[in-house]
């Protein structure tokens, strides 16, 4: 099935996928990954995550240093990329603010001027969307008999 808003689907799996590998670059020039929640995907695209200020990420994506988003969730696989922002808003943060995040940040606050709010501004992304397994299966054998390559599933670029 080809997908009619491959954008719709990127974002909503994405956001629906609760947790991103978010991969910066360090001093050094290596790709550095590491688990964020998402907050949010807002309409304009924009992805939200809630950081702290004093972590090595901030100065990893200061000067427009490019950033990748990624998820891999059951049949569906997704890679963004953009450049990401810094912003203090104390009332987005308390918006975002829950008893799971309290869990990572201990006894800070949104109001905590170490909390910080990480916007990616994404301007492309990638995505695999598989049926699930027996479907899957089942494209593999017809490729491997038939004249065709595999399709176990869909794939999409798109400029966000």
């Amino acid at each position: 099935m080809v997908d009619e808003d491959p954008v719709k689907t990127l974002l909503e799996k994405t956001e629906k996928a609760g947790v991103a590998m978010l991969a910066t670059t360090d001093a050094d020039g290596r790709i550095v990954s590491r688990p964020m929640a998402i907050q949010e995907i807002e309409a304009d695209h924009a992805i939200w995550f809630i950081t702290r200020v004093s972590t090595p990420k901030i100065g990893e994506v200061s000067g427009s240093q490019p950033v990748n988003v990624s998820v891999a969730e059951k049949g569906f696989w997704a890679s963004i990329t953009g450049t990401a922002t810094v912003e203090g808003d104390v009332e987005r943060k308390k918006r975002y603010w829950s008893k799971a995040t309290e869990a990572f940040f201990g006894e800070s606050k949104p109001e905590d001027p170490d909390i910080v709010l990480l916007k990616v501004d994404p301007d492309s992304g990638e995505y695999w969307d598989s049926p699930g397994l027996p479907a899957t299966a089942v494209e593999v054998i017809k490729g491997m008999v038939g004249d065709r390559p595999a399709r176990p599933g869909e794939s999409n670029t798109v400029d966000l």
